[in-house]
């Protein structure tokens, strides 16, 4: 294992290499309960189908199962990074740009936990965008 200075940048990078390798799923992910609340996000906005934690050695790790409708067409999921670990991108509500949800997903760490975009900007929460996915 290899130390990872930004994790949630590694797993999504991760899928999007699979999606690129046409490949379905996505094995040996270093457990965290974060990256877990982003796999949720993810498989609620249909990115993802599934995932599971697998407890099999010393330490835990996530295997993330692909949807095979995204691997069989040419579109592969766009990433674009907003938060690093050397600069946090900080978002008041307003700025959030409207965009229909089943198209594009802003990931959202909140008071409140992770939540999509379109979702803080309902309730007016603001705090740091780390990723948009296309």
């Amino acid at each position: 294992m290899t130390f990872v200075n930004a994790p949630i940048h590694d797993l999504l990078i991760r899928i999007k290499n699979a999606y690129l390798a046409r490949r379905y799923v996505v094995n040996n992910v270093v457990y965290s309960k974060f990256k877990v609340q982003v796999l949720d996000l993810l498989q609620r906005f249909k990115f993802i189908s599934s995932y599971e934690i697998n407890d099999d050695s010393w330490i835990k790790t996530l295997s993330v199962f692909l949807n095979t409708s995204w691997s069989l067409n040419e579109d592969v999921p766009v990433i674009k990074f907003y938060s690093k670990p050397s600069r946090r991108w900080y978002i008041w509500w307003k700025e959030i740009h409207p965009v229909a949800w089943w198209i594009w997903i802003g990931i959202l760490s909140t008071s409140q936990w992770l939540m999509a975009a379109h979702e803080a900007k309902k309730k007016k929460i603001w705090w740091e965008l780390i990723a948009e996915i296309y």
